[in-house]
């Protein structure tokens, strides 16, 4: 369950028999989140009341938590992106101090429910006191069994000291920098040694020099419960990442985000004595992986990679995502040959441009495991054309692709966009497999999008920044034809979002879940009523002043 705290205070405190059977259950399942939807702008009266309603929540939550403790599993927590000004920044201030008495006043009753049967048997004999560390137990089962919380707000390392070691197994923290209360709450990271029964933990930044205390990553060796941990951009901590990963860790999934500017003339420290691990991502630009990869990889992430031998000697490797460095076409079919490999993502981004990707296009549909292509182009040029259908053709040639992104960064007037149009659509009727496709900012001739809707097993569509492109009759189509989509993107496509007759064909999806026409003209209450009927929908995102 997850929602209103008033509600769930009143279902607990009116229904006896649902209280009860929570409470003598072994597992409680009610999870609590508290969530800012949508995003803020500076001077947007409505998502300021959003805001300054956050506090509100939390303040009947503080009344609920230490009374009913026993049915809360998780708690999530958080603001999203809040613009650094007042009154907001006080808003959300109020609310993680409001969070944090109600997670200090659960732990203090549990607490005194535990001191209370110890200091009762300090003179009972072993036996009896053998039995007191069993009803203890029970109790510890029976009251504060708080198993995951994830928070992004400021000062959420200050909420450490009063979680329960004994049964949160999930933490999810996203570490932002610049307040006062971020500053004064980051020594409470060395909390997190204490929390002995971890086993999933996931520590991000902002990407600022973030102060962690001294050796608060190397201490987390201590948790030895811990098999799967993410540490992302925490800024000046790359020194004691490294002291943390030569360390034997039980780990079998480690995701590590280095801050570019950080990486740079760094070395990962070899890896080879996790022999836990099976999953591992490496984030990182400019650092030398080297030879650094445990055999028995299952799963592999490498953000950008130089020297392929460490990745060719995986033999158990099923899954692999890479950032090829290199632009050689004999070195990337070596990726054919990793015996075990089911499926290969290529991501051809910053820095490589359609000039580089287009060198190694022609092999795409050599590689029998490619199933994802991410392909980032530049701004489009005369110099630039040509490589970028050498790419759009080595991408239509990849029949096998279950998933491909393509971003053409076509940031021209209107008169530039119909000199430099292509036929992108068109040239991808062939990849009858797909079930993702991302096209952005791409420079469509007439009609092109048509093309698409014999691509009926997409579930997920994205034509974003197309701008004058993409016609009404076009995206009606799209919505008619591809019966499976789940998730629709048409960000900034200058569409009626409105039309009765594209709101009628999305609301026949019955498998929809997300929709976004922001940038999109159109949208009124009423034709919002034409979507009621998606069972499924989970997101929907317009622009404030439409519906």
């Amino acid at each position: 369950m997850s929602t209103d705290p008033r509600i769930l205070c009143s279902a607990a405190c009116s229904c006896k028999a649902w209280r009860e059977a929570v409470q003598q259950c072994a597992a409680c399942n009610t999870a609590v989140v508290f969530h800012l939807h949508g995003d803020l702008g500076e001077f947007d009266t409505r998502a300021e009341a959003r805001v300054s309603g956050f506090p509100e929540r939390l303040r009947s939550f503080k009344q609920l938590l230490p009374r009913h403790a026993a049915l809360v599993k998780s708690i999530a927590a958080t603001a999203g992106v809040v613009p650094h000004l007042q009154p907001w920044e006080s808003h959300i201030e109020t609310a993680q101090q409001l969070l944090q008495q109600a997670l200090q006043a659960a732990a203090d009753q549990a607490n005194a429910g535990t001191q209370a049967s110890s200091g009762a048997g300090s003179n009972s004999s072993t036996q009896q006191q053998q039995q007191q560390q069993q009803q203890q137990q029970q109790q510890q089962q029976q009251g504060w069994r708080l198993a995951s919380i994830s928070s992004d707000m400021a000062a959420a390392p200050a909420l450490l000291s009063a979680l329960p070691a004994h049964s949160l197994t999930h933490l999810q923290l996203e570490l932002t920098s610049g307040t006062a209360a971020a500053w004064a709450s980051s020594e409470e990271l060395s909390q997190l040694a204490r929390l002995s029964n971890l086993q999933q933990l996931d520590l991000e930044g902002d990407g600022s020099q973030y102060g962690l205390p001294s050796n608060c990553l190397a201490d987390l060796a201590q948790l030895s419960q811990l098999t799967s941990r993410k540490l992302g951009y925490l800024g000046s901590s790359t020194q004691q990442l490294q002291q943390l990963l030569v360390q034997p860790l039980p780990l079998q999934q480690l995701h590590l985000q280095v801050q570019h500017t950080a990486g740079i003339g760094l070395t990962f420290p070899s890896l080879v004595h996790l022999t836990h691990l099976t999953e591992l991502s490496i984030d990182a630009h400019n650092m030398d992986v080297g030879s650094v990869l445990p055999a028995q990889l299952q799963v592999l992430y490498l953000y950008c990679c130089r020297d392929l031998a460490p990745v060719l000697a995986l033999k158990q490797l099923q899954h692999l995502t890479v950032g090829p460095a290199f632009m050689a076409q004999h070195r990337v079919l070596e990726l054919a040959s990793l015996p075990a490999l089911q499926e290969l993502h290529l991501r051809l981004c910053d820095g490589v441009g359609e000039a580089g990707a287009s060198k190694i296009a022609p092999v795409w549909a050599l590689l029998p495991q490619l199933r994802r292509l991410d392909v980032t182009m530049r701004r489009m040029s005369a110099s630039s054309k040509q490589h970028k259908e050498a790419v759009l053709a080595g991408a239509a040639a990849a029949t096998q692709l279950t998933s491909l992104r393509l971003d053409f960064a076509d940031d021209l007037y209107a008169a530039e966009r119909r000199e430099h149009a292509m036929p992108v659509c068109g040239s991808l009727t062939r990849l009858g497999g797909l079930r993702e496709l991302v096209l952005a900012a791409a420079s469509l001739v007439p009609r092109d999008a048509l093309a698409l809707t014999v691509l009926t097993g997409l579930t997920s569509l994205v034509l974003s920044n197309m701008r004058d492109d993409l016609g009404d009759a076009e995206v009606t189509a799209l919505a008619r034809s591809l019966k499976y989509l789940e998730h629709l993107n048409l960000w900034w496509c200058h569409v009626d979002s409105g039309s009765t007759a594209f709101l009628a064909a999305v609301g026949q999806l019955k498998h929809f879940k997300y929709l976004c026409l922001k940038g999109n003209d159109g949208l009124t209450q009423q034709g919002l009523m034409q979507l009621t009927g998606l069972s499924c929908l989970q997101e929907l995102h317009v622009d404030r002043d439409e519906g």
